[in-house]
């Protein structure tokens, strides 16, 4: 859809052309009106205009100035003058200043309609795929650090979708030098101490020369992508080059644990000698296959936070990790918080899958009073409690839903007890949601009914309605007509007729007076209108209208 302002300083051309462009639904027109330069510029400010149809020659601003005006705006903006004169001085001024048409008045209606046409098509070669496609790739270019980083923190964190074929895809399309349907093994770089430790912390320059280092030693026989994981931490994505004779000696990839490791070990001393700086690794013992990586990269963030993990330039493999119920309980609690944002963006799906994984994961009763059961029981009340308040239903979920229920494990008797009521409670959330979205889209509907019936005499402008209910102009447009499955300037009209034939039944207002009435300042123009609609002018309807 696109936008088109019409800008004369004779309402009755503005009223004629508006008419006109907003009977063409094959040309998706939002239509606006302004009746001076600086209405129209006052207008521009607040609002994207793609087609400006204007007069040259008016009072205060002329097309010519509110041209230059709105380009410093809206560069892309095309511009089609309409005027009586017929001279090269304003034809050259406007070509100049980048005008995509020029139509004379005199011209009648075809003329106008082809160059708004034109400007459409023009818009639309400027927007062909290709082109959108190639300045796309280059824009992509320059940011593919950092959409890099995005991607593989969201790996880490298991909000990124790990379907095979679309992390392939998105391998392709970030670059990222690794096998996406290869496992990987994982090494966390911790900094323990560094040149200018004085300083607080590790500056980025220190952190890439400590990637650098690593990627050196490991490049003859690995893949790797580094990934800076806070201001002291790396993380370290390996996998062995096809043929690597090492990993291929044993299917577990245990071999490569071990070439990994001693390959560290040549990187800390390297780190330690040239760089001055102190680090730490935490490695896979084994490669992870991409779904699991979430998963895996909590365990390994343990490592560094207990035991021998808490000293310097220490190297530990998972190995160490006993497999205890405890431990992988805490890397699910850690995943919790990912329910708040599947909540919110209300991906019902999303939320399940994961709450069905983590709910799982402590299903068994005896770890109902394990530390990491009443981490993820509270951590769950957080993310349900923060999610009410948010949507002002806590009380409302109070009289439901039985929220006490949320505020200590001791009134479940047991975890899958306590998950039933977690899931019932996402399921409720989820509905009332679905009714809130529905209800305020059912009251913008209605407060623009009622504020288009008590006010049929005034600017009923789409940008005007916007305003009154909070929302851009085009995407009220596009509620409206999803919601009602009519266009706003289709109910505008039908109310303008309805009430203009009810003042013609039951008063004695004169012709022009009903016009202005219904929002039609010119009576010629009320009559073009409304014998359109009905095939009779005013006085012969109300004439009609006597002798029923």
């Amino acid at each position: 859809m696109y936008r088109l302002l019409i800008v004369d300083d004779e309402p009755i051309i503005v009223e004629g052309l508006s008419a006109l462009f907003q009977r063409l639904d094959r040309l998706q027109l939002e239509v606006y009106r302004a009746f001076d330069g600086y209405e129209a510029l006052e207008l521009v400010r607040k609002l994207r205009m793609d087609i400006v149809l204007t007069d040259i020659e008016m009072p205060g601003m002329n097309g010519i100035e509110l041209q230059r005006q709105i380009g410093r705006l809206w560069p892309r903006c095309k511009f089609i003058f309409l005027t009586g004169y017929d001279t090269f001085d304003y034809i050259q001024s406007s070509i100049r200043g980048g005008a995509v048409d020029y139509v004379l008045k005199t011209e009648g209606d075809a003329p106008i309609i082809a160059a708004v046409e034109k400007a459409i098509g023009s818009m639309q070669l400027e927007m062909d795929a290709d082109n959108l496609l190639r300045g796309a790739r280059t824009r992509m270019k320059a940011a593919l650090p950092a959409l890099r980083r995005e991607y593989l923190n969201a790996l880490l964190s298991g909000s990124a979708s790990c379907a095979g074929e679309e992390r392939r895809d998105k391998f392709g399309e970030l670059d990222i030098p690794l096998n996406a349907a290869a496992p990987v093994h994982l090494v966390l770089c911790r900094l323990d101490r560094w040149r200018d430790e004085w300083s607080g912390s590790p500056d980025n320059l220190t952190l890439y020369a400590v990637s650098n280092v690593a990627e050196e030693l490991l490049a003859p026989d690995c893949l790797v992508v580094h990934l800076a994981a806070g201001q002291r931490r790396l993380v370290l994505f390996v996998q062995p080059k096809d043929g690597m004779e090492a990993c291929a000696a044993l299917a577990d990839g245990r071999a490569f644990d071990g070439y990994l490791l001693g390959t560290l070990e040549e990187v800390q001393a390297a780190c330690r000698q040239y760089l001055k700086t102190v680090c730490s690794f935490a490695v896979s013992q084994e490669p992870y296959a991409w779904e699991q990586l979430a998963d895996k990269y909590d365990r390994l963030t343990l490592l560094f936070e207990r035991g021998l993990g808490l000293g310097s330039e220490t190297l530990l493999s998972d190995e160490r990790m006993f497999a205890g119920g405890d431990r992988q309980l805490r890397t699910k609690v850690n995943r919790i918080r990912l329910l708040e944002a599947h909540l919110a963006n209300k991906d019902t799906a999303k939320f399940f899958a994961l709450f069905d994984e983590i709910a799982a994961a402590i299903a068994e009763p005896e770890a109902m009073q394990t530390g990491a059961t009443l981490e993820a029981f509270y951590e769950l009340t957080a993310v349900f409690i923060s999610q009410l308040n948010r949507l002002e239903l806590f009380a409302f979920a109070s009289e439901r839903m039985n929220v006490g229920k949320l505020l200590s494990i001791r009134e479940h008797e047991s975890w899958p007890e306590a998950a039933a009521y977690f899931r019932r409670l996402a399921e409720w959330l989820f509905a009332r949601m679905s009714e809130q979205n529905e209800r305020e889209t059912s009251d913008v509907v209605v407060a623009v009914n009622d504020y288009v019936t008590e006010h049929l005499g005034e600017d009923l402008s789409l940008n005007r309605l916007a305003e009154l209910v909070y929302l851009t102009p085009f995407y009220l447009s596009r509620l409206y007509k999803q919601k009602t499955g009519s266009s706003i300037s289709d109910y505008i009209t039908e109310t303008r007729l309805d009430e203009a034939k009810r003042l013609l039944e039951q008063t004695h207002l004169k012709i022009h007076e009903i016009g202005e009435r219904v929002g039609y300042d010119s009576a010629a123009y009320f009559t073009k209108f409304f014998k359109k609609l009905t095939r009779m002018t005013p006085q012969e309807y109300r004439d009609s209208a006597k002798r029923r």
